[in-house]
């Protein structure tokens, strides 16, 4: 089984960090900063298909 992709946002507002999983991040998404409460909207399937395709090429060399 694949290790799950871990994804660190930083805040636009507050420039805090903080991470999401990246089959979490489907579109349109709402991410909410927990320092200051800025909401941020994925958008496209960039983080979600990054994580599918490495869930498909896990134990290959």
């Amino acid at each position: 089984m694949a290790k799950d992709i871990v994804i660190t946002i930083t805040c636009p507002v507050c420039s805090k960090e903080f991470s999401k999983k990246a089959k979490d991040l489907k579109d349109g998404t709402v991410v909410k900063c927990p320092k200051c409460g800025e909401q941020t909207k994925i958008r496209g399937t960039m983080f979600t298909d990054m994580a599918e395709s490495t869930e498909k090429g896990a134990g290959h060399a």
